[in-house]
């Protein structure tokens, strides 16, 4: 995940990519439907055949890595807090800014130089009171 906030990729996997290409990738016979989900990966295709949303969704503050990257059925990664996520960006120096966006109530944002944002909801449980909810990219952001 933090490789996809630094380079906006999820393994081969790109913004702006034919959506044939897409489903070879993911190993489906047909037509990626939209939105296509595997584990917390989304993939939203547009009108004209081509990624136009990728990301990773976060249920009760867990993800779930995609099968098609190899990942154990039941894998989980919890409760990633803004810290642990903000230092990781750091290791891979990759620039963030505060995405005021998507800042209100109780979500934070921040936007990545290669146009990922990720997204922060409040959680007593966190250390610094804020967990990743989600992290995408999309064609236009």
């Amino acid at each position: 995940m933090f490789s996809f906030a630094a380079t906006g990729r999820i393994g081969p996997l790109r913004l702006g990519m034919p959506s044939s290409e897409a489903d070879r990738l993911l190993g489906l016979a047909g037509p990626t439907s939209s939105p296509f989900k595997d584990g917390s990966l989304e993939l939203w295709v547009g009108p004209d055949r081509t990624v136009r949303l990728l990301g990773f969704d976060s249920v009760d503050g867990c993800f779930s890595p995609p099968s098609w990257l190899g990942a154990a059925a039941g894998a989980q990664v919890e409760g990633l807090s803004r810290t642990a996520v903000l230092d990781g960006l750091g290791r891979l120096g990759c620039a963030w800014r505060h995405d005021e966006a998507l800042t209100f109530d109780d979500q934070a944002a921040v936007l990545t130089e290669s146009g990922v944002s990720a997204v922060f909801t409040r959680r007593q449980s966190a250390a610094d009171g804020w967990v990743l909810y989600s992290l995408y990219a999309s064609v236009g952001s």
